[in-house]
């Protein structure tokens, strides 16, 4: 007479036969639906010194659009913006930086210039054209990127100059659109955007909006004052 297999142990063999299988497939995670909105793709790309970074895909427009997550947040800031530039035809990527939600590695912020880089990189891939944007430190890594290497376009949200080790580098080496934007009442971040516009080339513009929050804190409704002109700038530079 065969022996019935405990549940628990039964279990956890389920268990681990489904994590082997999603493992295998962690670069081709399926599309999941979003609401009423866009379809999500998980993704992974790696950074030049070899952590793996962990995104995700809204859209699939002709232009991509790349965005950066503040200090102490992670990718899911910029949820809301990414269901409205997707819908607006853009395909959107947001990830997490070294050491914050699911990318691996440790939290170095002189690091994240490299994590910006990959991502730009994993999206130029299909879309031949990449706007970088981010908030706060992320802001700071997208100027530094775009510094060095050609993008379609680079907005900067309340980004400082230097955080924690990163710095922003030469804006006046930044060819093609920019956009520098904070909240009026936001400590420094406003004399930082107004120091980025006065330091940068042409085809750039300053925006100022009312109120004190922070980066992506700007953007959490898709009637914000802030996203609408990030759109618009989007719109009018692609």
């Amino acid at each position: 007479m065969k022996r019935a297999i405990p549940f628990p142990l039964l279990f956890l063999a389920v268990a681990l036969l489904v994590g082997g299988c999603a493992a295998g497939q962690a670069n081709r995670a399926p599309s999941i639906p979003l609401g009423a909105g866009p379809k999500i793709q998980f993704v992974r790309f790696k950074t030049s010194d070899g952590l793996m970074l962990s995104g995700r895909i809204f859209g699939n427009g002709g232009t991509a659009v790349v965005l950066g997550h503040m200090y102490r947040a992670d990718q899911t800031s910029w949820l809301e913006a990414a269901r409205v530039l997707s819908s607006r035809g853009f395909r959107v990527l947001t990830f997490d930086f070294r050491g914050y939600g699911l990318s691996g590695g440790l939290k170095e912020v002189p690091g994240i210039d490299r994590d910006m880089q990959a991502a730009l990189d994993f999206m130029g891939r299909p879309n031949k054209r990449v706007f970088l944007i981010g908030a706060s430190m992320g802001g700071t890594a997208a100027l530094k990127v775009a510094a060095k290497t050609r993008v379609a376009g680079v907005a900067a949200v309340s980004a400082p100059a230097e955080f924690m080790g990163l710095r922003a580098g030469n804006v006046m080496d930044i060819k093609g659109p920019k956009l520098f934007i904070a909240a009026a009442h936001d400590d420094g971040a406003p004399e930082a955007a107004r120091r980025f516009y006065a330091e940068a080339a042409e085809l750039k513009e300053l925006q100022i909006v009312p109120g004190a929050e922070h980066g992506t804190n700007m953007m959490q409704s898709p009637d914000s004052e802030a996203l609408k002109r990030l759109v618009d700038w989007l719109k009018r530079n692609n």
